[in-house]
This record gives structure tokens, C-alpha cells and sequence, in this order.
């Protein structure tokens, strides 16, 4: 059995994205995997998520306990990095493969990216933008594109889950955005949807980042974070999801996770033109703020419609699971697929 170790990035627990989703899936098929959570503790070690999955809430406990017995036991460790700042640390954990999975075009990460790449055995890139980017500046390094992907079953019941409460009481349709509120959201555009469409409730679902959504507009709703189980709750009871970014070096380099649980979750999606959201089925791309709500304003009139069979069957092949399947295929020209 080979292991994956999952360095320090953010806890498990704290939105969870494609770390958690990939390490969840190399546990179900056979890895033994150990996730690291930033936040330490002294009191409590770890804690088994399932039987090949560990949180590790202890470095020092990792490095000096845990790590010296997989090496005595003969296990080959992988290490999977997302945060290029950790290229310093990497030794730490006796690695035997390095994988960089470069998720963002990051101005503030670049000092640290060309060392990183260098350290690692191949990289994983996540959206064209960024894999064109690591073949024209490391074209000597092993790199391959895996998306992001959704768990359909998560997000696509058969029967509409639970109303949430804010949403009770409510006449209008519900415009839902999902995600974290940063500089790269357009808040002029979301302030404008919430403006036009006066009879909607304009919800907003996600953790804010050095930026606050407006509190001023009745209609515009800061919902708070919601875990993981209850997003569904939430997206299942919306009108339109929307993708509201600013184009600019990260945004357009993004392969958005929601793009896909909104698909899941049966709504139509409206988004700004970033290339990973183009001719994406019931994906409809506003290139300017018109257009974006004219596309709004056609699917609360029911002249756009949501085409299930035709999403769901384009969903089906943009998995979790299918990712991992294309990771192993990689791996298994290393030797390292379980």
C-alpha cells in the first residue's frame, strides 16, 4: 500500500475543495492517506476519518512518529502539495514522489512556484490557462490537466432537500452565489443584480475575504458559510446560481468547483467569460454586465431551460471519482497506483 501525505494547507473541516475531495478519494481506492491540518494541536494527535484516511492535527507527531514507521515498513510516500510556500519544508516528510497540484495563477505565490516546480516529480494543473502556462515555462517537467470535478449524488437528490429556513417566507425567485467573497468577485455586478431584479432574493453563501458583501441593499443577503452537508439545501431551493468574477489573472485561470455543484444541483448557471466556463451545457456566459443580466432575466422568464439530461450527462464523465481514475492512469506509469 502506497501512502499520500497531504501537507499543511488549511483544515479539513474549513471549505471543503479539491484537497479534501482527491485525498477522499485515493482513501476509497486503496491509499493509505494523512491529511494535514494547518491548525495544531497538542492534545488530540489525529482522528480517523475511515479506515485509509487520517486528519493529522500534530506535525511533530507526523514527522517523528508515524513517518519513520511507514519507511521501516517499506511504503513508498507520495506527497501532494497545493501551497507552493511549503517547497522549503518538503524534505520533512521523506518524500519518494512529489506532486505540485497548481490550482491558482497566484501573483503572491509566483516567487515560490519555479522552486516548487522543481522539487516536484510532475505537476497537476487544473485549467488550460495553467497548463499551457507549465508548458511553455517547464516544458521539461511532466505536467497533465485534471480539472476539478462534483459529486453529483451529493448535490442531486431525488427529492428537494429541506427548505432552508432563510429561505422560507419567500415569493420571488432566488439568485444564489456560492463560494468565497473576494477581490476577484465583482461586487458592482452583484450589486446590480440585486438592484434589477427587485422581487428576487439575492443569496450569498460563503466565507468573506478582505472584502465585505454590501449590507445596504434589502435584497442582497450575506448568508454565512455553510458546511459541506447543507450546501445542497441551499442550491437544490435556488432560481439561477451565478459565477460573478472580475476577469483578471486568477479568475481566468480558475476551473470554478461550484460551476460543477451547480450543474449538480439541477440550476442553470450564469457566469462572466472565463474560459473554464465556456461551452459548459446550461452554462451561460454573460460577457458584460447586460448580457450577464439578460441571461438572468431569460431563465426567470423560463425562456432559458435547464437541459437535464443533456448536463447530467456531461457531469457524469466531470466526477471525483473519474478524476482519481485519471490521476491513477498517471500514476501507474510511476509505478505508484495502488
Amino acid at each position: 500500500m502506497n501512502v499520500v501525505i497531504y501537507p499543511p494547507t488549511f483544515d479539513w473541516n474549513w471549505m471543503k475543495q479539491r484537497p479534501q475531495h482527491l485525498m477522499e478519494q485515493f482513501s476509497l481506492h486503496g491509499f493509505e492517506v494523512y491529511y494535514c491540518n494547518k491548525t495544531q494541536s497538542n492534545t488530540e494527535l489525529s482522528t480517523a476519518l475511515n479506515s485509509n484516511l487520517t486528519i493529522i492535527h500534530n506535525q511533530n507527531y507526523l514527522i517523528k512518529k508515524i513517518i519513520p514507521r511507514l519507511k521501516s515498513q517499506g511504503k513508498k510516500i507520495i506527497l501532494w502539495v497545493s501551497w507552493p510556500k511549503l517547497q522549503s519544508f518538503l524534505d520533512e516528510y521523506w518524500p519518494d514522489f512529489i506532486i505540485y497540484d497548481y490550482l491558482d495563477d497566484f501573483s503572491i505565490w509566483k516567487q515560490y512556484h519555479k522552486p516548487m516546480v522543481s522539487k516536484s516529480n510532475i505537476v497537476i494543473t487544473t485549467s488550460k490557462l495553467l497548463q499551457a502556462q507549465m508548458e511553455g515555462e517547464f516544458p521539461e517537467k511532466p505536467s497533465f490537466l485534471i480539472p476539478n470535478g462534483c459529486h453529483i449524488d451529493h448535490f442531486n437528490t431525488h427529492a428537494k432537500s429541506e427548505l432552508p429556513e432563510e429561505f422560507r417566507q419567500l415569493a420571488g425567485p432566488i439568485i444564489t452565489y456560492s463560494g468565497a467573497w473576494a477581490r476577484w468577485i465583482d461586487q458592482e455586478l452583484v450589486n446590480k443584480i440585486a438592484l434589477t431584479f427587485e422581487d428576487a432574493l439575492v443569496a450569498i453563501i460563503g466565507k468573506e475575504f478582505g472584502t465585505f458583501v454590501n449590507r445596504n441593499i434589502p435584497n442582497l443577503k450575506y448568508l454565512g458559510y455553510k458546511p459541506y452537508h447543507e450546501l445542497p439545501n441551499y442550491l437544490q431551493h435556488s432560481t439561477v446560481c451565478i459565477i460573478p468574477f472580475l476577469l483578471g489573472q486568477i479568475t481566468l485561470a480558475t476551473n470554478p468547483i461550484k460551476m460543477y455543484e451547480y450543474l449538480a444541483s439541477g440550476k442553470p448557471v450564469v457566469s462572466t467569460d472565463i474560459p473554464e466556463a465556456r461551452h459548459i451545457p446550461s452554462v451561460h456566459i454573460g460577457v458584460d454586465h447586460e448580457s450577464f443580466l439578460e441571461k438572468i432575466r431569460l431563465i426567470l422568464d423560463q425562456k432559458i431551460i435547464f437541459y437535464e439530461e443533456e448536463v447530467y450527462h456531461w457531469l457524469a464523465s466531470h466526477t471525483w471519482e473519474k478524476r482519481f481514475e485519471d490521476i491513477s492512469t498517471i500514476l501507474s506509469t510511476y509505478r505508484l497506483a495502488e
